[in-house]
C-alpha cells in the first residue's frame, strides 16, 4: 500500500483525488491505462511502461521497433546470458473506446473508484501486464545477485489487436535471443454460472490451442440501372444479401476433439440427471448438444467453424440511386485441423454466386496444440493454491492472439487471464466499461508468483 495522487481526465476535466493506501497495482495500472495506445500508436505507452520495468531493476532492451511500434523485453538477466527463459507475454496496444458516450468514466482515466480500476486496457490486456511484472519483482528478490537457473522475461509487443505485427517482428528479429521455454500469454480465464447445477463452481479455463482467424472480402460489382424508383431484378446489394442469407442459414458442423471432449466431460461432472449423462457423452450425443448450445455462442464456437459478417459497404451515394458495387467483410475462425482452402471452397458453394468475388484480407498461422506437461501443471497448482476449489481443465479458444505465432516455433504456450471474471467484466472486453478489481489485480499477481515458486521448485536436471 502507498498514499499517491492521481489526476484523472473525465471527458476533457481532469479530477484530482488522494488515496491514502491505495494498492501498488491499482496505481500502476491506472498509469498506464492513461497511456493511450490504439493498436499501430503504442511507441509512448511502451515506454512509459518499460520505464517503470527499470525502475524495478529488470533488464529492458528494445526489441525491432519501427514507427509508432516499440516492443520490449524487460528480464531478470540479460538475455545474452542465454539461460531457459520464462517468458510473460503480453501486449500493450488496445482497441478503440468505441462511443464515447456509453462510458460510465472516460475510458482513458485508469479512474478508480469503489476499489475498481476503469478504462481501456484494464482487463486486456493491460492488467495483465501489471499483474505479470509485480509478480516478477517478488521473483526477483528470491535470488539475489540473480543467481537463478532460468531467466524470467516480459515480453511486451504492439499491434496484437490489429495485425499481430508486434510479435511478428519479434520473432523475426530475437527468438533465439530470447530462448524460450515456455510462454505464459492471455486466453481462458476464470468463470462460473457454467454448471446449472453448481452455478458457483469456478472454472479456470487454460487455453492451449486457438482457432485460425481469416478475414475475408467479398466483392461484387453489377453494372444495372441506377434509378431507384424502378428496381431492377438483380442488382449488387439484392444478390449479396441473397448470398449472406444463404450462408447465415447452413448449418455448423460440430467438431469435437479431444479438448473439447474433456472439456464437456468436465463441465458435466457438477451437472446432474440427464444433463449430466449428455455432458459426460457429448459424441453420442450432438444433436442434443447443438440444440442445446444455439442459446450459448460461447461454447457453440469452440466446436464448430463460425462466421461473422463484420461489414457491409458500398460507395456513399444518394438514396434514389442503386450502388453498382458492394464490399462485405467477414470475421472467419476455423478449429485446428480444418483446411482453410477447403473452408473458403465450401463457403464459395453456400454463397452460390460465382460472380462474388472473395479475396483473403488476414490469415493467423496454422500452430500445433500446446501439450499438457510440467509447465502446465505448475500453472495449475498455482491457481488451485490461490483459487481454492477452482476446476482447472484445458480449453481451445475461438479467438486469436499472439500465442500461436511461437505456437508454430515449437514454444509451449498457455495462455490465460489469472482473475475469476464476472459476465459483465467479460462482456466489457472491447466494450465499454472495461474494469477490473483491486483484488482480482491481487489475485492475479499471487497465481503468477506460485507458478514461478512451482516451477523453481521443481528444475530438471537439463537445467
Amino acid at each position: 500500500m502507498c498514499t499517491v495522487v492521481l489526476t484523472f481526465k473525465q471527458y476533457g476535466n481532469s479530477q484530482t483525488l488522494s488515496y491514502p493506501t491505495l494498492p501498488e497495482a491499482a496505481t500502476l495500472l491506472s498509469q498506464y491505462i492513461q497511456q493511450k495506445s490504439l493498436s499501430g500508436n503504442e511507441k509512448e505507452a511502451s515506454e512509459f511502461f518499460a520505464n517503470i520495468c527499470r525502475s524495478k531493476g529488470l533488464f529492458v532492451e528494445p526489441l525491432n521497433s519501427a514507427g509508432n511500434q516499440y516492443n520490449f523485453s524487460a528480464s531478470l538477466c540479460p538475455l545474452s546470458d542465454q539461460k531457459p527463459n520464462i517468458i510473460f507475454l503480453n501486449h500493450i496496444d488496445v482497441v478503440s473506446e468505441g462511443n464515447i458516450n456509453n462510458w460510465q468514466y472516460y475510458p482513458f482515466s485508469g479512474h478508480i473508484s469503489d476499489s475498481i480500476v476503469w478504462g481501456r486496457g484494464a482487463i486486456d490486456l493491460k492488467g495483465v501486464a501489471i499483474m505479470q511484472l509485480l509478480a516478477i519483482e517478488r521473483a526477483k528478490k528470491w535470488f539475489p545477485d540473480n543467481h537463478f537457473p532460468y531467466n524470467i522475461t516480459l515480453l511486451c509487443v504492439g499491434s496484437e489487436e490489429s495485425n499481430n505485427q508486434g510479435i511478428k517482428d519479434v520473432i523475426e528479429s530475437s527468438f533465439t535471443k530470447l530462448n524460450p521455454v515456455v510462454v505464459y500469454g492471455e486466453g481462458g480465464t476464470g468463470i462460473s454460472q457454467i454448471s446449472i447445477a453448481n452455478p458457483e463452481q469456478s472454472f479456470f479455463c487454460i487455453s492451449i490451442a486457438e482457432k485460425k482467424a481469416i478475414g475475408l472480402k467479398l466483392s461484387l460489382n453489377i453494372n444495372t440501372s441506377g434509378h431507384g424508383s424502378v428496381p431492377p431484378s438483380v442488382y449488387a446489394n439484392k444478390v449479396m444479401i441473397q448470398a449472406l442469407h444463404r450462408l447465415l442459414k447452413s448449418k455448423n458442423k460440430l467438431h469435437f476433439d479431444e479438448i473439447t471432449v474433456d472439456f464437456f466431460k468436465t463441465v458435466g461432472g457438477y451437472e446432474k440427471g440427464i444433463r449430466k449423462f449428455v455432458l459426460r457423452h457429448p459424441r453420442i450425443f450432438k444433436p442434443v448438444i447443438q440444440k442445446a448450445l444455439k442459446k450459448d455462442p460461447i461454447l457453440l464456437s469452440i466446436i464448430t467453424n463460425t462466421i461473422s459478417i463484420t461489414n457491409i459497404n458500398n460507395t456513399p451515394l444518394p438514396v434514389n440511386q442503386i450502388a453498382p458495387e458492394v464490399e462485405v467483410l467477414l470475421d472467419c475462425r476455423l478449429l485446428p485441423n480444418t483446411d482453410p482452402e477447403k473452408f473458403i471452397d465450401n463457403l464459395r458453394k453456400q454463397l452460390h454466386s460465382n460472380d462474388i468475388l472473395i479475396t483473403v484480407l488476414k490469415e493467423t498461422p496454422t500452430a500445433p496444440v500446446t501439450e499438457k506437461g510440467e509447465y502446465y501443471t505448475h500453472l495449475k497448482k498455482a491457481i488451485e493454491t490461490v483459487f481454492t476449489g477452482s476446476v482447472v481443465l484445458p480449453v481451445l479458444i475461438p479467438a486469436h492472439s499472439d500465442n500461436n505465432f511461437l505456437r508454430k516455433m515449437g514454444v509451449p504456450v498457455y495462455g490465460l487471464t489469472p482473475a475469476l471474471l464476472s459476465n459483465t467484466q467479460l462482456r466489457s472486453i472491447h466494450n465499454s466499461n472495461e474494469h477490473i478489481t483491486f483484488q482480482q489485480l491481487q489475485k492475479g499477481i499471487e497465481v503468477y508468483e506460485n507458478l514461478l515458486k512451482n516451477i523453481t521448485t521443481h528444475i530438471p536436471e537439463s537445467h
